[in-house]
């Protein structure tokens, strides 16, 4: 951070952050922290892998300036930025798939290449919006859909890790107005404030800015004959695609769209005793 003169200050900041464990903590019994640990073997052999519970990038700049007037009058304009990928999550399967009994916590197996059929095996959906698709156009859209995501683009031919997948990087900007009128109180100078915050005030100057990016679906694949599948057994697995507000997934993220991602406005008024 730097002091300028004249009213000016500036800072910025910087946290890298990375932690593993072994059960990421889930539930409030130790039953749910035993069973919501997503893996790819079986519960009592968990691997060390990245903690959920932690922001792993995270930038942080101010940028002030107050000015004094008509010796009666201040105005103090600051500007905050935050940066930051949010959360960390796993792809899993949407169903027991390693029949231990959990459903959820089965760490997917990234093809190399989600149309040849002997490393995965698709059945056709259901009518989905009066859509049915087959097997071959699956194979496509998982395709389409690992090429588009940063994460299984780069591990392809290996199990997903644990909260091995980032959420997009985020910015959001926002703006503090003070205005103060001082006032003389026998030997004191008080101070009336009035203050105006934006939160998010980049979305307030181009709606595209600022918005948060949830996860349509992390258990993106969902097994289909699961009881059928031994050890040592013949039968292949199959899957289909799973689906996110009544529509195939195409995409890993889509925009929140509740009050989160836009811009709101708070204003203040205070009297100051000096």
């Amino acid at each position: 951070e730097k002091p300028f003169s004249k009213g000016l200050f500036a800072s910025i900041a910087y946290t890298k952050s990375m932690a593993g464990n072994l059960h990421d903590g889930g539930g409030d019994q130790p039953l749910g922290a035993y069973q919501n640990t997503p893996t790819v073997q079986v519960l009592n052999d968990p691997t060390l892998s990245y903690a959920s519970y932690v922001m792993p990038d995270r930038v942080i700049g101010t940028l002030s300036y107050r000015k004094e007037y008509f010796k009666h009058l201040a105005t103090t304009i600051s500007l905050l930025y935050q940066g930051s990928a949010d959360y960390r999550f796993s792809y899993v399967y949407g169903a027991d798939f390693n029949r231990d009994g959990v459903t959820g916590n089965d760490l997917i197996y990234i093809p190399k290449d989600a149309r040849n059929t002997a490393e995965i095996t698709f059945v056709p959906t259901a009518a989905i919006n009066g859509i049915v698709y087959t097997a071959a156009q699956q194979g496509q859209l998982f395709e389409d859909y690992i090429n588009q995501d940063k994460y299984l683009k780069k591990h392809r031919g290996q199990y997903a890790e644990r909260n091995g997948a980032q959420a997009p990087w985020r910015n959001q900007l926002d703006m503090k107005f003070m205005q103060d009128i001082f006032v003389k109180a026998g030997k004191s100078r008080n101070t009336f404030q009035f203050t105006v915050d934006i939160f998010n005030f980049g979305n307030m100057l181009n709606p595209g800015w600022g918005k948060v990016k949830n996860t349509n679906a992390t258990s993106i694949l969902v097994p289909q004959n699961p009881t059928s599948l031994v050890p040592g057994g013949t039968v292949v697995p199959t899957f289909r695609l799973a689906t996110a507000q009544n529509q195939i997934i195409t995409r890993t993220f889509r925009d929140n769209v509740t009050t989160t991602s836009t811009y709101s406005v708070q204003f203040g008024l205070r009297y100051i005793f000096n």
